[in-house]
């Protein structure tokens, strides 16, 4: 039953990474963790994320934006090293409540003021260093809380229209996500059955990041973006209340 569980959210979330570059971690986890310790499946749920991350990888690379991509992989890298730290020494009560708050302030944006930007800004040194930071800040929130970088999402969603959003966070999130496995596993968060159930995860992580994919081109982002939002606003909202 808890291989069936895993799978059936991790069918929603990979769906949603496919289509807009992220969603996988917050829907998944989201999900998972109103049935299953918070300390078992975040660290589940990083690993999980790597195979969509992988997958979008490999189907938009000839889309890959190679000036802002690296960047943003290097600042939720670091800053995931940092918030993993936080993971193992932080109240899990504590972390709960702070990954409802986290997807609460995505809910809001998402439903108040819905981004589509047509073109992408001339890429600058000022683009480049706004960029690097809201990845740190967003890796620091991925590393501690599991999911949601809401600094990186609210950069990218004001700023670059969704193909290229979706190829930036594709290349941050790789990154990140290898880098939020490895500061798992030697912090010893992540254990081999943990790991075991996340392969035994894989079949619906594939079938929904390739929905999700086909998806990217036939659905209106904006549409989506709000539906998200209302499928996480429930459980946000029990997060935050315990």
């Amino acid at each position: 039953m808890q291989v069936l569980l895993f799978n059936l959210a991790a069918l929603a979330g990979s769906c949603a990474q496919g289509l807009t570059g992220f969603g996988s971690g917050t829907l998944t986890a989201t999900l998972l963790v109103m049935l299953f310790p918070f300390h078992e499946v975040i660290p589940v749920v990083a690993m999980l994320v790597l195979v969509p991350n992988i997958m979008l990888a490999w189907l938009t690379r000839h889309e890959m934006e190679w000036r802002r991509g690296p960047v943003a992989a290097v600042g939720i890298a670091l800053g995931i090293i940092i918030g993993a730290q936080l993971l193992a020494i932080l109240p899990v009560d504590l972390l709960r409540r702070a990954l409802g708050v986290v997807i609460l302030v995505y809910v809001a944006l998402m439903l108040i003021r819905t981004p589509a930007p047509a073109e992408a800004p001339a890429a600058s040194r000022g683009d480049s260093l706004s960029l690097g930071l809201c990845s740190l800040g967003a890796g620091v929130i991925v590393g501690a809380v599991g999911v949601s970088p809401i600094p990186l999402l609210i950069y990218v969603s004001l700023r670059y229209p969704k193909k290229l959003a979706r190829v930036v966070l594709t290349q941050a999130f790789l990154v990140g996500t290898v880098a939020q496995v490895s500061v798992y596993a030697y912090l010893g968060l992540l254990s081999p059955s943990l790991a075991w159930t996340a392969l035994l995860t894989v079949p619906g992580i594939v079938l929904g990041t390739l929905i999700g994919h086909r998806l990217h081109y036939r659905v209106n982002q904006k549409t989506f973006a709000r539906a998200l939002a209302l499928i996480l606003l429930v459980p946000a909202v029990r997060l935050v209340m315990g």
